[in-house]
């Protein structure tokens, strides 16, 4: 039976995700996906299923992009597009009727995943002869590392100030055989990124903290280890700066780019420039190093 209105509460001011900074293609995009969340929650959409529609217009993308031509490059922009939508609802959708699952999060995380694969692999087809696939497969991984990044600054800086809720305190939301499928696949696949990167970037602090002005120095002779550091230092470390630098690289402004590349005629020119979102990246990385010693140097 369909859920109504009166079933589900619907809580539109809950919809948008919370987040210290949001992509700037988000101030467009928000209020429509706000209200196709109010349409979608008087009708009694699963959000899970719009997690399934997002994902299969991610692939008849994909499939257009394979076919080529101008015709099914833009069919593959509109899409996309539409995609990035209903990517917008899925989670909002969730929230604003008090359905958050722990499924409903595996769910979207690995779709997209496997999604994102299977357009590089498209694009592949029009790259350069033999070095598109090689190329396609590393951008398809530096734009991964670059969508963990994102969510490991952004989760390691809300934790820092507001703390994290335990996934497990949502209910399953499937089977227990679906979600321990895709618990299994994010634990295999995508954990490991996401661990190695906060691991890199923990290093990263612990070594500029180690040597900066106000970082902890050992207790004369008395043998004693220095001191850990100061939340001062990670909350700066971990400012709004170090994610607010990154937040338009999010997976929203990443289909928009590519879809302005298909209606170009240029599918293979996304993956481009995915290595140049890289290369800013880095230099963002290194620029944010240089402001921490600058608060180091002056605590």
């Amino acid at each position: 039976m369909r859920a109504t209105e009166a079933t589900w509460k619907i809580d539109a001011a809950a919809a948008p995700k919370p987040r210290p900074r949001s992509e700037v293609l988000l101030w467009l995009l928000q209020p429509v996906a706000t209200a196709g969340v109010r349409v979608l929650a008087r009708l009694g959409v699963d959000p899970q299923a719009v997690v399934w529609s997002h994902s299969a217009l991610g692939l008849g993308a994909a499939a257009a992009i394979a076919v080529g031509g101008q015709p099914a490059l833009w069919t593959a922009a509109a899409l996309l597009q539409a995609k990035t939508l209903l990517d917008n609802m899925d989670g909002g959708l969730a929230r604003a009727t008090g359905r958050v699952t722990q499924m409903g999060r595996y769910l979207d995380t690995v779709l997209d995943t496997l999604v994102n694969g299977v357009l590089f692999a498209a694009l592949a087809l029009h790259g350069p002869g033999a070095w598109a696939w090689p190329l396609a497969a590393g951008a398809y991984l530096l734009l991964m590392a670059m969508l963990s990044l994102d969510f490991n600054l952004e989760r390691r800086y809300r934790a820092l100030r507001v703390g994290i809720a335990d996934e497990a305190e949502h209910p399953p939301g499937a089977p227990a055989r679906w979600l321990a499928a895709f618990r299994g696949f994010y634990d295999a696949v995508l954990r490991p990124q996401d661990e190695l990167i906060a691991r890199l970037d923990a290093a990263a602090f612990e070594r500029l903290a180690s040597g900066g002005a106000s970082a902890p120095t050992a207790s004369g002779s008395s043998g004693a280890p220095p001191e850990a550091p100061a939340l001062v230092d990670r909350l700066a470390w971990n400012d709004l700066w170090s994610t607010a630098t990154l937040v338009n690289l999010g997976l929203s402004t990443q289909l928009l780019v590519l879809g302005v590349c298909l209606a170009l005629g240029q599918p293979f020119a996304y993956v481009v420039v995915v290595y140049a979102m890289a290369a800013y990246v880095v230099a963002v990385q290194a620029l944010r190093a240089r402001r921490f010693r600058r608060h180091l140097a002056g605590a």
